[in-house]
């Protein structure tokens, strides 16, 4: 079927720009991908979804300095606190957004848009921090004050990433909100988490296995897992120690990879399979395009956009994790299994 659409001089340079840049291979995929993320968000009615703004009345350190404009970033650290324990347990694949695909565990990839770990990691640190000694909070009020808290944090990375001049493939900031309605949405609802009207979870906190959600009182109730607090003890750079070199470190990227090997099977066998492919020599986006078509094309259901957009998610995660590497030439790329990779392959 065919649409004639008006678009703006600005919109269409917007759209060259990422065109030339190779993100897509052609106007026809720009479009799909547009059009399977718009149907994605009205499927999950994400627009009721969206919390009403809570009063919070125990502000964080974080949500106390949020409008101030010249603090210094590490006033803006998410200091690691070790003297937690009150974990609840990890949700089930079945109490997740998968249960309504009806598709198996081991063929569940996460959602592509969850294209980086780091955003997921301050998450997690941001809940351990907000519970302090508690085993639960609200939700909504997590939500509230979390995204609020990633935006700041967003926004001193990225002027310090403007001030040195960092290329794109260098930035971490990629992902995390800036303090703007519909990023800090985009950040609640594809990096942390949400309950569905149907009852299902989904969100990369909830996926990733890091947190849980139950209901006391007619209260949506958030809770760290074991997974998760595990995760947000583990010292990271940039939090940690200002040290903008990496979002991850080999400790927090090993732990992720045994963690997802236990709990999140879906995720595991798509980092494997990912790093297989690229070490046969299906090294290009299109090549591994068409892989994951063949074989996940009628398993998912899948559009031309859907693929697209999983080959991107997790080529940017294990990107992340120090699996693969990145050989460019002009807008084209060419992906390489690393070291670290070739001994997870042998596993």
């Amino acid at each position: 079927m065919r649409y004639l659409i008006d678009i703006s001089p600005y919109q269409s340079q917007l759209i060259q720009k990422y065109l030339e840049k190779g993100n897509y291979a052609s106007l026809s995929q720009f479009v799909n991908a547009a059009i399977e993320n718009q149907l994605m968000l009205e499927e999950n009615e994400m627009n009721e979804l969206i919390p009403h703004r809570t009063a919070v009345k125990n502000k964080s350190a974080f949500q106390q300095i949020i409008q101030t404009e010249h603090e210094s970033f590490d006033k803006y650290c998410l200091k690691n606190i070790a003297d937690y324990n009150a974990v609840i347990a990890a949700p089930v694949f079945k109490d997740l957004v998968y249960a309504s695909q009806k598709i198996q565990e081991n063929e569940a990839w996460i959602w592509g848009q969850i294209n980086k770990i780091f955003p997921v990691k301050v998450g997690v640190r941001i809940l351990h921090q907000l519970l302090a000694t508690k085993q639960s909070m609200e939700l909504n009020e997590f939500l509230e004050i979390a995204a609020n808290e990633a935006g700041a944090i967003g926004n001193k990375i990225r002027e310090h990433e403007k001030a040195n001049n960092k290329m794109r493939d260098e930035k971490i900031s990629a992902a995390l909100p800036s303090l703007d309605e519909k990023s800090l949405n985009r950040y609640k609802f594809q990096f942390m988490v949400y309950l569905r009207k149907d009852g299902l979870m989904d969100g990369a906190m909830s996926l990733m296995r890091f947190c849980n959600i139950y209901e006391e009182k007619k209260k949506k109730m958030i809770g760290i897992t074991e997974a998760g607090l595990k995760f947000s003890l583990i010292n990271n750079s940039v939090l940690d120690n200002n040290d903008f070199s990496m979002s991850l470190n080999e400790e927090e990227s090993l732990f992720y990879i045994n963690h997802i090997k236990e709990n999140v099977k879906g995720e595991y066998e798509a980092i494997k399979w990912m790093l297989a492919k690229i070490n046969s020599g299906n090294n290009t986006r299109e090549l591994l395009n068409t892989e994951i078509e063949k074989t996940y094309k009628d398993v998912w259901d899948a559009t031309e956009a859907v693929i697209n957009t999983q080959r991107a998610g997790i080529t940017a995660r294990v990107f992340e994790l120090g699996l693969i590497e990145k050989e460019k030439d002009g807008i084209y790329v060419k992906y390489g299994v690393s070291e670290r990779g070739k001994k997870l392959l042998l596993k």
